[in-house]
């Protein structure tokens, strides 16, 4: 008995040992706290919650690493009028370049609050640039803490060179279960301390000085996460990138599924007929090929089955001759491509074939895009560079989304359903961010891996004076002139005064993003409409802006839009009740002499 009782001490012991660091490092601040969202207080508003800015400090050894993430406030307390969506992914997801209203979660939102503006819809971004299904994997359970009525995940391009893949220099090897495991004891505060140190103690000396990477400061963080290069198709490493993200997604789909939370999938979409294989060998012999492609023989297609770039030139000799070969080689010429920021074809059919076995919706994005692209191949008409959609890609993805919601009846009454031209003129990204987003862009495409000779190197900023109102401001925020919140606060004056009122709204509409706890944006917004006649859309925002800070030029900016859509007793009612309430404002007679005048002011 004694010798069983020695044992059970022995074992506690050290687990006792480590409980009681484990609380002395958190009562002392050590560490950091890796939940995936945080409160933030707001005095006299309910508490709100908002993804922790330094959670990709979990997911990168190098914490000066840069890594982008929105930051999308959501009530704490879900109430019953709230419909939620999370969505998980990278930068795509994130927006990236454009971000704000510029990415599919944020525009996605913008059209479910104004097809249900009785909900309170909540679409929280969840993507980190440079990461992959590792990360996904890793947030599923503080995602499903949130009871979330609905989850998007669009993943698959960061499998090798995102943090902790299979080809990435942050990178803890290839054994999927070791590299979970590692994720979940890092939540400790003790397993912190001992990584540390570690790193303090070993990590620095054991680095050569020829084997280090060059940092973010010197270079773009596409280079400084590239392990392998050479990544050849149907390789170990390659393989080991596929049964990563099989395995990882597999039990993000079990685990959404035992909560019973529905999900879209989503494939992804990669630019084939205006982006050449980054890495490839070269091509023997060159002038023959170029002769037997001239010529259509067998020969070159000989070649092109084996080399990248030979594949790449055949696929756009074939554009306007025969596209089911320009598409099967352009194709192919990505699958060939040794250097991997582009998904394998089969990231795609892992993704159908789960959703499948989950019976979860899945929409196919790669046949969205098609079907909106010249000679059906993904190219330069909806992307920036080889992954990353611009404003109308985004815009795609967020209709494919929309309307898979819709098709599978995710919330009831679609009445007020708004359609592709509507939703697609009415786009909720301004044209400074649209051009602050080309110009990061412009600057990625003149680094590495697009120019391999600027390995180690950052080109020189774009800085070229523009020559209008919006390409300036544009440059200021990227030059860091000038925030971004008052580019925004000097464009709304500017266009309100330049009776440019739609601009305005627009404006508007992206700051009801940054700031949704706040009913000056709402107010903001509703004013423009006015002025625009929009008056479904100024009921919207007043409504929301009346319900957050209740004063008296939201109630009669909402009576002024209840009386135009003539619906008078609603007005009568609203402005006898907040008077009854003790708030200043104007009669019903007056208001509507108000509106009078300035309709007769309009049609003089």
């Amino acid at each position: 008995m004694k010798k069983i009782v020695f044992k059970i001490v022995a074992v506690c012991l050290p687990l006792l040992f480590l409980l009681l660091l484990e609380i002395v490092l958190r009562v002392a601040g050590y560490g950091e706290d890796y939940q995936l969202f945080h409160k933030v207080p707001i005095e006299n508003k309910p508490d709100y919650l908002v993804m922790n800015k330094r959670i990709a400090g979990k997911y990168f050894k190098d914490n000066g690493l840069r890594s982008d993430n929105q930051a999308d406030l959501f009530l704490k307390t879900k109430t019953d009028s709230t419909f939620r969506v999370v969505v998980q992914g990278a930068s795509t997801v994130v927006g990236f370049p454009f971000y704000r209203g510029g990415s599919f979660p944020r525009m996605l939102k913008h059209r479910l609050s104004l097809t249900f503006p009785d909900k309170n819809i909540e679409v929280i971004n969840t993507g980190i640039t440079a990461v992959n299904s590792y990360t996904l994997w890793d947030m599923t359970d503080d995602i499903i803490e949130q009871k979330p009525d609905l989850v998007i995940i669009y993943a698959g391009h960061n499998e090798y060179y995102g943090a902790l893949g299979a080809g990435s220099s942050i990178s803890y090897g290839s054994h999927p279960f070791l590299i979970r495991t590692y994720l979940s004891l890092k939540k400790l505060r003790s397993f912190q301390l001992f990584e540390n140190t570690y790193y303090k103690l070993f990590a620095s000396d054991a680095k050569e000085p020829s084997s280090q990477k060059p940092s973010e400061r010197s270079t773009t963080l596409m280079e400084v996460m590239v392990k392998e290069q050479r990544i050849p198709f149907d390789s170990e490493v390659y393989r080991d990138g596929l049964e990563q993200f099989k395995g990882n997604l597999d039990k993000i789909l079990a685990s959404y599924q035992k909560h019973d939370i529905p999900v879209i999938l989503s494939t992804v979409v990669s630019n084939e007929k205006d982006i050449e294989p980054f890495i490839s060998d070269p091509i023997e012999n060159k002038d023959s090929f170029q002769a037997a492609m001239e010529k259509n023989s067998p020969e070159a297609g000989i070649i092109a089955s084996k080399n990248a770039m030979a594949a790449f030139m055949l696929g756009r000799h074939y554009l306007g001759k025969n596209q089911d070969s320009a598409k099967r080689y352009l194709k192919l010429a990505k699958e060939l491509d040794f250097l991997r920021f582009r998904a394998p074809e089969e990231i795609n059919d892992i993704i159908t074939n789960l959703s499948k076995k989950y019976n979860t919706a899945l929409v196919d994005m790669s046949q969205v895009y098609m079907s909106q692209s010249v000679h059906n191949i993904v190219g330069d008409e909806l992307m920036t560079e080889h992954v990353h959609p611009n404003i109308k890609g985004q815009f795609l993805m967020a209709d494919a989304f929309y309307n898979k919601m819709r098709e599978l009846g995710i919330m009831d009454n679609w009445e007020n359903y708004i359609d592709y031209v509507e939703a697609f003129v009415n786009i909720p990204t301004t044209q400074i961010d649209s051009i602050q987003g080309k110009l990061v862009v412009d600057e990625l495409k003149k680094s590495w891996p697009y120019d391999m000779d600027m390995s180690g190197k950052r080109p020189a900023p774009t800085n070229s004076q523009g020559s209008s109102f919006e390409e300036n401001l544009a440059q200021d925020i990227h030059d860091k002139k000038i925030t971004w919140d008052n580019a925004m606060a000097i464009a709304f004056n500017t266009y309100k005064a330049d009776k440019n009122y739609q601009s305005a709204l627009t404006v508007a509409e992206t700051l009801i993003f940054e700031y949704p706890e706040q009913g000056r944006v709402y107010q903001m917004a509703g004013n423009m409409c006015l002025e625009l006649e929009e008056f479904e859309k100024a009921e919207y925002y007043f409504s929301k802006s009346n319900y957050l800070d209740k004063n008296s030029t939201t109630t009669e900016g909402l009576a002024k839009a209840y009386m135009m859509l003539g619906k008078t007793k609603l007005a009568q009612d609203l402005l006898s009740s907040v008077k009854k309430n003790g708030l200043d404002v104007r009669s019903f007679d007056e208001i509507q002499q108000e509106l009078q005048k300035e309709k007769d002011t309009i049609s003089e």
